[in-house]
């Protein structure tokens, strides 16, 4: 490290030209004898930050491919463990609890053993209550999950910022409902939040309705879309899965993407759903499987 010292002097006028003559104040003693400018100094720092900002970025958090090119470009490789990530939805509306359990259907598959920690509220929140018996449809065991219930919101988010410290914990799923009412509040919750996601080096998903995503690593806008009828058209099979308008509306370290898209709970792809021409020129369809909806029924 250089040791740094300022000399205070002032500007004068040389006795050769016209021009003003820098003095010492603009130069920085470093080491023996040597001289560094102003300009190079701010320079030298700009890089400094440069290198921290990347640092940062570059932390040992592992991502999540969603599998889906134009997301996964979108998000700079996936998304992220150790940070928290904002999803919303429409009320009533259970698109976006589905791509959550999509999500957790794909960590579940890369780590069989860890839980995941699910806190909302005791009564239907924004988009009712997960029905246990239901979950197999979409590819994910009940056995995996821990539900923590209470009615205060404080008390429900002071929880998932509590898990997110914790370490061994797959993923944190919070229902935070109206507590995004109070934007004092909740920029210094989310704050906090940041903070216990990198020291647990947990990823946090938060649910509900839109809300400020100031401050999150990513921000989602999740609804439900129309399914694909050219299956039915054509006297084929229905398609049975869940079709999902998916907005990528922020993120840190990407840029927004937008795309419909549809999950198969059986094989637990998630794909995009609007249709391409091929290399004939014509427009190929997203192949529906066979046993979906004997799987679905069965679950």
């Amino acid at each position: 490290m250089l040791r740094l010292q300022i000399m205070q002097t002032t500007y004068f006028k040389s006795s050769v030209s016209d021009g003003p003559v820098k003095g010492s104040s603009d130069l920085i003693q470093g080491g023996r004898g040597g001289y560094i400018s102003s300009s190079c100094k701010a320079s030298r720092f700009s890089e400094l930050k440069t290198q921290i900002r990347q640092a940062d970025t570059a932390r040992s958090f592992p991502t999540l491919q969603l599998k889906v090119d134009r997301f996964d470009i979108a998000l700079s490789g996936g998304l992220r463990f150790g940070h928290v990530h904002l999803m919303t939805g429409r009320s009533f509306d259970g698109a976006a609890t589905g791509f959550v359990l999509a999500l957790l259907r794909f960590m579940m598959d890369q780590d069989t053993l860890s839980p995941v920690v699910w806190c909302s509220p005791s009564h239907a929140g924004h988009a009712g209550h997960i029905l246990a018996s239901a979950l197999p449809a979409l590819g994910v065991s009940p056995s995996r999950f821990i539900f923590v219930h209470d009615q205060h919101p404080k008390r429900l988010m002071g929880a998932f910022e509590e898990v997110l410290q914790t370490r061994g914990v797959l993923a944190v799923v919070g229902e935070y409902g109206l507590f995004a009412r109070s934007a004092d509040t909740w920029q210094r919750w989310v704050r906090r939040t940041r903070l216990a996601a990198k020291a647990g080096g947990t990823m946090g998903l938060l649910l509900g309705p839109p809300a400020p995503v100031s401050g999150f690593e990513t921000g989602w806008h999740i609804t439900t879309a129309s399914a694909d009828l050219f299956a039915e058209r054509e006297g084929l099979q229905t398609d049975w899965r869940p079709y999902w308008s998916v907005q990528l509306t922020y993120s840190r370290q990407g840029t927004p993407c937008a795309d419909k898209l549809v999950y198969d709970g059986l094989t637990g792809r998630l794909q995009s759903a609007i249709s391409c021409p091929d290399k004939d020129g014509q427009v190929s369809q997203l192949h529906v499987s066979k046993p979906a909806l004997l799987a679905s029924i069965s679950a």
